[in-house]
């Protein structure tokens, strides 16, 4: 996931494809396979896993599984992220984003 600085001006949700367009006129293309959810997994949630406080744990989780292959999960998080929900899926991919674990991960240092 590129240009996490600037905001997005519009997404369109093909079967095979979302492709984001940024205020900056920057175009980015994912692919709604297991190497392109890989590739948002590996953006949004190696380093910064789901917490209990985080929306979306449903889609997380099927990027997560999607990611590794699972055809369930890959079925569910294209269906997500579509046309059909584009209102929902814009608000998740926004969401991850610019999500910021500080005050969760304050919680569970060691003090």
């Amino acid at each position: 996931m590129e240009y996490l600085d600037i905001a997005i001006k519009d997404v369109v949700f093909t079967n095979e494809t979302i492709e984001l367009t940024y205020e900056n006129n920057k175009k980015e293309v994912v692919k709604k396979t297991k190497e392109g959810y890989k590739d948002l997994y590996n953006a949004w949630l190696k380093e910064n896993p789901m917490f209990i406080s985080d929306k979306f744990k449903t889609q997380m989780r099927d990027l997560t599984y999607a990611s590794n292959g699972n055809a369930t999960n890959l079925n569910d998080i294209n269906n997500f992220l579509s046309e059909n929900n584009k209102v929902k899926a814009i608000e998740f991919i926004t969401y991850m984003r610019t999500r910021d674990l500080t005050f969760e991960r304050s919680k569970w240092t060691k003090k």
